[in-house]
C-alpha cells in the first residue's frame, strides 16, 4: 500500500483529505441550496467548505493542547457518535439518489447500499489509513471527471435550467453564517483528520491541507454549475455515480475513525453494527441527520478551543509560580 503512495505524495494526501471532506451531503445541499436560497448564500457556504481543511491544517498544531483535549477519553467517545452520524449520511445519500432511479427498487437500493459500505469496513480492516488513501485518490478523480461530463451534457442537451437568483431572503444569509460554524468544526472533530495531520507533519507535507482546500473549491464551483440544470435521465444515472464516488470516498473516513478510537476489532464491530442500525434512521434524511450532528458537533468543538486555551493558561501560571518560587 506504502509503495502505491510513492511519487507526488502531496497532491496524494490533498485529494485523500479534500474527497474525504465531501460527504453525500455537499452535493446534495450544495445543489439545493443554490436553487432554493440562491447565488449569496451557497458562496458563503462553498467558500467556508473549502476554507474548512486549511484552516484546520493552520490551527491544529498552533491551539495548544488542542489534539490532547479532542482525543481525550470523553471527547473521544462523543467523536464516535460523530464517525456514526457520519457513516448514516452517507449511506442515506447512497440510498436516496440510487431511489431517484426508476429501474432500481426501494429494497434494492438499501441492499446495494449495505453491501458497498459492508465491502469497504471489511476492506479497512487492515493498514486502514494508508488503504482509505489509496482508495479515496481515483475514487475522487473519477467524480471530477464525471461533474466535467455532466457539465457538458447540461450545456450542450436541450436541459431546462433553475432561474438562479442571488438571494431569495435575508434569513439566508443566517443560514449560510450558521453553516460556516459547523463546517469550521468539522475537520477537528474528525479523528481521520488527526491522524492525517500527525502523518503529514512527521512527512513535513502539512502544506497538502491548503492544496486540499483548493482542490475543494473546485468542486465546490462545478457543484454550483450543476445546480442550474435540471437533470434528465442519463443526467441522473451519471449524478449517482457522482454520489457514489463522494459518499463511499467519506465513509471510510468514519470508519477509520472509529477504528482509530476502539482499535481496529472493535471499531470494526462498531461500524457493522452501525450499519446495521441505519435502517432505523432512514426517514431523518440526509439533511435532518446532517443538521443534527452538525449542531452537537460545533458545541463541542467550542468546548474543546475553549479547555484548550484554558489550560495552556494555567500550565503557564503554574510554570511562572515556580519560577518565582526557585
Amino acid at each position: 500500500m506504502e509503495k502505491l503512495l510513492k511519487g507526488n505524495t502531496t497532491l496524494a494526501y490533498a485529494m485523500s483529505l479534500a474527497a474525504s471532506w465531501a460527504w453525500g451531503t455537499s452535493l446534495v445541499v450544495g445543489m439545493e441550496t443554490i436553487q432554493t436560497k440562491g447565488l449569496i448564500p451557497f458562496a458563503i457556504w462553498a467558500i467556508a467548505n473549502s476554507l474548512a481543511l486549511p484552516l484546520f491544517g493552520l490551527i491544529a498544531y498552533r491551539i495548544p493542547n488542542l489534539e490532547k483535549v479532542v482525543n481525550s477519553k470523553i471527547v473521544s467517545l462523543f467523536t464516535i457518535i460523530v464517525n456514526i452520524f457520519c457513516l448514516w449520511i452517507q449511506m442515506n445519500s447512497i440510498y436516496q439518489y440510487l431511489g431517484n432511479l426508476e429501474f432500481v427498487s426501494d429494497f434494492a437500493s438499501k441492499i446495494i447500499t449495505i453491501i458497498m459500505i459492508l465491502i469497504m469496513t471489511i476492506a479497512l480492516y487492515k493498514n486502514a489509513l494508508i488503504r482509505s488513501i489509496v482508495f479515496d485518490n481515483p475514487l475522487w478523480y473519477l467524480c471530477y471527471v464525471l461533474l466535467v461530463v455532466l457539465l457538458i451534457c447540461g450545456f450542450i442537451g436541450n436541459v431546462e435550467t433553475y432561474n438562479i437568483v442571488n438571494l431569495t431572503n435575508k434569513s439566508e444569509i443566517s443560514w449560510a453564517l450558521n453553516s460556516c460554524i459547523i463546517l469550521f468544526s468539522g475537520p477537528i472533530m474528525c479523528l481521520r483528520n488527526w491522524q492525517m495531520a500527525e502523518k503529514l507533519k512527521k512527512e513535513n507535507k502539512m502544506k497538502a491541507h491548503y492544496w486540499a482546500g483548493l482542490l475543494f473549491g473546485l468542486y465546490m464551483i462545478l457543484v454550483g454549475l450543476l445546480g442550474m440544470f435540471k437533470f434528465n435521465g442519463i443526467m441522473n444515472i451519471i449524478f449517482v455515480l457522482v454520489v457514489l464516488c463522494v459518499a463511499l470516498t467519506t465513509a471510510d473516513t468514519a470508519i477509520v475513525g472509529m477504528q482509530k478510537v476502539l482499535n481496529k476489532k472493535w471499531g470494526t464491530v462498531i461500524s457493522l453494527i452501525a450499519m446495521i442500525c441505519w435502517i432505523f434512521v432512514i426517514p431523518m434524511g440526509v439533511m435532518n441527520l446532517w443538521t443534527t450532528m452538525g449542531n452537537m458537533r460545533k458545541y463541542v468543538v467550542g468546548a474543546c478551543i475553549i479547555v484548550s486555551v484554558s489550560l495552556y493558561i494555567m500550565q503557564n501560571r503554574k510554570k511562572s509560580k515556580n519560577t518565582e518560587v526557585s
